[in-house]
């Protein structure tokens, strides 16, 4: 009697928890990761037509079952389908959907009913049912999720409620997530028909907050063994321990002693949540992403067990923390950490109400130091809020910030650079785009793309050059700056590259249309003297002075142009003449500058009448000595001279 109880309740517990969720109160839960959203994609082109997707949909399948529906419509605000008052009826199935909204991330069904009388249900089920007096099952299900299409990252949370019986929750955070069906229409039989789950887990939280359900199950399991509530309830305490424990007895090589150790925390949990039902959770936390193929690949081993990182608590449903006026206050000395926390909690809306506006004004003095904690909240604030407020002596640091933390791929980056761009005027953000750039180059990875793109120049590979424009243009893995992708896909069509050219006509034509924040007068002046550069050997445009001459560092810089990088001597420099600095394996062309602020323009595809070096084969010796030009002496090694990133504690100050 005794062995039968305790096997169907520990199928029912098991059952409960299988489908569970968020860590309880004694279990803190990492801070979710961040992930890049999928923005613009394919559901934002079909959800507009849901409306009549669904009326097709209904059309085809009333041929199967009964469906009726109140209302339905597309909300533009929340870009979902919202459908009322759904019911769908056929033989002993009947269950409505009081409100049920569909979006590209999320799926709200309220005012779930299913009328389980007709339904064929265990005895035991039945009675369950009864005790509870939910013959007909009410609840509200969510389900929510942010991808990152292309890396198959989803960050999942879903929540299924019913009314007087339990709530069950899911959290799950997985990398490079794959459902690959089986290949037997291909490989025959060899394949095995067994689909395959490819992926990595990098944390995940199971829970069942007990709503009724557990006291009842006493009633009924304890009653058909012949024993009352409490009886059933103490024995169930006395079965949990052995039942966890025999869970890793089956496991093939059986329990390592550390797995041993731990199945006995788990047994006292369990046992705690039967003594006093509220909720009992199940947490992964491996301490590297976990590869789900080794739970589909063979069988389970105490080692892949240990390598997740489980553990199961008992306790009280967790509840936010509200936060009164006076704890969302920080003393002006407060340490950085502690004001990016409060700038994320009051963008999130934390225990307090959002206030995007406040979390701005902390986030803003450590994000225009280029502290890139400080530049990702950045993104996250303007991605959140496209119109936010921000001084107008803010918008260009701003842009800059944007436009490094695009080349580093930060999340938001893209779509925040965008809504700031649009509050700037050409000549600023050409002056912007030319800052960030400068800024890159003075980092490790900045450093060995120069030396890339002066090889290019020099050997004209145009290719090369080619894949540099498109580099500029998209902000992949260096800052968009759309005169330097224009002029280096100039200089790569005019080499014979006609995808090079097919890019340079595109941007013409968004340039022309206002798309593009693109001079094209300045640019097509700016191109000509590179290439003329390029072609003409050691001889600079007519007009200008030799390089390594004594032009002034702001010599023909315009208005809205950026400052120069000091001694960077490369195609993408920012103004100023710099003299030549490469050893002679690796030469770099000269400024095409003349006096203060008088001459032509050098051969830098960018705005304003900025100049700045352009790169040319350049033969070993001095331009204006005869002398070989000696590369000059590397910078002092500094703590951040290895690091692989445009943002650094202090930022390198660019005058303006």
């Amino acid at each position: 009697m005794m062995r039968r109880f305790a096997a169907r309740f520990a199928a029912a517990l098991i059952l409960a928890v299988a489908m569970a969720g968020p860590a309880p109160a004694q279990t803190a839960a990492p801070t979710p990761a961040k992930i890049a959203e999928d923005a613009g994609g394919l559901s934002d082109l079909v959800l507009p037509y849901a409306p009549y997707l669904f009326d097709f949909a209904v059309t085809s399948l009333r041929s199967v079952a009964q469906i009726t529906y109140s209302g339905r419509r597309y909300d533009p605000i929340t870009r979902s389908l919202v459908v009322s008052g759904l019911q769908v009826d056929r033989d002993k199935v009947h269950f409505r959907v009081g409100q049920m909204r569909i979006a590209a991330d999320q799926l709200i069904l309220d005012d779930v009913a299913v009328d389980t009388r007709p339904l064929p249900l265990d005895p035991t089920v039945r009675d369950v049912l009864d005790k509870l007096g939910r013959r007909i099952v009410v609840g509200n299900v969510t389900i929510g999720f942010t991808l990152d299409a292309p890396r198959a990252d989803y960050l999942v949370e879903a929540t299924a409620r019913f009314d007087g019986i339990g709530a069950i929750d899911l959290d799950a955070d997985l990398r490079g997530f794959h459902f690959l069906a089986p290949l037997d229409s291909i490989e025959g039989d060899a394949a095995g028909g067994k689909p395959e789950i490819r992926g990595r887990l990098r944390t995940a939280d199971f829970a069942f907050t007990d709503m009724g359900l557990v006291p009842v199950l006493y009633d009924v399991l304890g009653g058909q063994q012949g024993l009352d509530p409490q009886a059933a309830k103490g024995a169930a305490g006395l079965i949990a321990g052995a039942a966890v424990a025999g869970v890793f007895e089956k496991l093939p090589g059986g329990p390592t002693p550390a797995l041993t150790q731990r199945a006995g925390a788990w047994s006292a949990a369990v046992q705690a949540f039967l003594k006093a039902p509220d909720r009992l959770s199940v947490s992964f936390r491996p301490q590297e992403p976990f590869d789900l193929s080794r739970l589909t690949d063979g069988a389970v081993t105490a080692e892949d067990v240990e390598a997740l990182q489980p553990d199961v608590a008992a306790g009280q449903t967790p509840r936010q923390a509200l936060l009164s006026p006076q704890e969302v206050q920080l003393a002006p000395d407060a340490p950085l950490a502690d004001v990016l926390g409060l700038a994320e909690t009051l963008l999130e809306g934390r225990g307090t109400p959002q206030n995007a506006g406040r979390a701005l004004a902390l986030i803003m003095p450590a994000a225009m130091d280029g502290n890139r904690a400080a530049v990702a909240l950045l993104a996250r604030t303007i991605a959140t809020d496209p119109y936010i407020a921000i001084g107008q002596d803010k918008l260009v640091p701003s842009y800059v910030a944007l436009d490094l933390a695009l080349a580093e791929g930060l999340p938001h980056a893209a779509e925040s650079l965008v809504a700031v761009g649009r509050r700037l005027s050409p000549a600023e953000i050409v002056g912007a785009e030319d800052e960030a750039v400068a800024t890159w180059r003075q980092t490790p990875v900045g450093e060995r793309q120069r030396a890339t793109e002066i090889e290019a120049f020099r050997s004209r590979d145009w290719p090369t050059i080619r894949r540099l424009a498109y580099a500029y243009y998209e902000g992949a893995e260096m800052p968009r700056n759309i005169m330097r992708a224009y002029g280096w896909a100039s200089i790569a069509a005019a080499g014979g590259d006609r995808t090079a050219a097919r890019l340079r006509d595109e941007l013409t034509r968004a340039a022309g249309s206002g798309r593009l924040v693109l001079p094209l007068d300045q640019a097509r002046k700016a191109t000509d003297d590179l290439w003329a550069l390029i072609l003409g050997g050691d001889k600079p445009p007519s007009g200008d002075k030799p390089a390594g001459g004594d032009a002034p560092a702001d010599a023909g810089r315009g208005e809205g142009a950026a400052a120069p990088a000091t001694g960077s001597g490369d195609p993408a420099t920012d103004g100023g003449p710099v003299a030549p600095q490469a050893a002679p394996s690796v030469p770099v062309a000269p400024s095409a500058e003349s006096g203060a602020g008088a001459g032509v323009p050098s051969a830098d595809p960018r705005g304003g009448a900025s100049s700045s070096p352009a790169p040319e084969t350049p033969p070993a010796k001095g331009r204006t000595s005869g002398e070989a030009v000696d590369p000059p002496p590397a910078p002092a090694e500094s703590e951040d001279s290895e690091r692989e990133t445009a943002f650094v504690t202090e930022r390198h100050q660019i005058p303006r």
